[in-house]
């Protein structure tokens, strides 16, 4: 039925000849393609630069991690140790000094230059839950604190409370959100919900730019909740 509504519009109101019409069907469907294409291409791009990462510094990590594994080596023609056993204690002198050695081998790891290779040395972490960890880095723009690794999805808490002391965030967020600049498409973050983002590009467009927090908190129906978890990505630069 709207397809004969369209038909008689284009046909007999707007006086388009058939072939006119064929035209700009052929025009529709060639700009739909070349949008999902263009769609398409930025998606690989995102990948790509997701996956990208300081090869060089987490190989040579790995190089120390393998190499603080393997076994003590001993020379063939030196006598196997001596060692008394105390029968109420069973004390081994090389043990204990084997333990104090494995507790000193704990490595870090920088949450924010971590690429693939390196979650995946850890436990417990597979390329699934690697590739997620680097995505939902990149949409924060950056870890200000280790907490914050229990929002990717999947992610165990408990391994995380159990990993927390090889974490730290480093350099800390790399990405910031320019209150005062940025245009409807930059203006998106994980943590900044639509009407939000709407209420403060509209107040700015009315008011001006802001100076500061106190500017800020003049906007009314604000979630002061919502920009106090944003705080640490703001920039007020104009």
């Amino acid at each position: 039925m709207w397809k004969n509504k369209v038909h008689y519009y284009l046909r007999f109101t707007l006086g388009m000849t058939r072939s006119e019409i064929l035209g700009l069907l052929s025009l529709f469907i060639f700009l739909l393609l070349a949008d999902i294409f263009s769609r398409w291409i930025a998606y690989q791009s995102q990948q790509q630069m997701t996956n990208s990462s300081q090869t060089t510094y987490w190989t040579k990590t790995l190089i120390e991690m393998e190499k603080s594994n393997q076994p003590l080596r001993t020379n063939s023609k030196r006598k196997s140790p001596s060692y008394y056993v105390d029968h109420q204690s069973y004390k081994f002198t090389f043990s204990t000094k084997d333990l104090k050695r494995d507790k000193k081998q704990v490595w870090q790891i920088d949450i924010n230059l971590a690429d693939s290779l390196a979650w995946i040395a850890l436990p417990g972490i597979g390329p699934a839950f690697a590739k997620r960890i680097l995505a939902y880095r990149d949409k924060l723009g950056g870890f200000y604190r280790t907490a914050q690794l229990k929002e990717v999805y999947g992610l165990d808490t408990l391994w995380i409370n159990e990993h927390s002391s090889q974490f730290h965030v480093g350099k800390g967020v790399f990405r910031y959100l320019y209150i005062n600049r940025s245009d409807w498409k930059e203006f998106r973050h994980p943590y900044l919900p639509y009407r939000q983002a709407n209420l403060i590009l509209n107040y700015r467009k009315q008011h001006g730019p802001f100076q500061n927090w106190e500017d800020l908190k003049k906007v009314k129906q604000l979630d002061e909740a919502v920009w106090q978890r944003l705080s640490p990505y703001l920039s007020f630069e104009p």
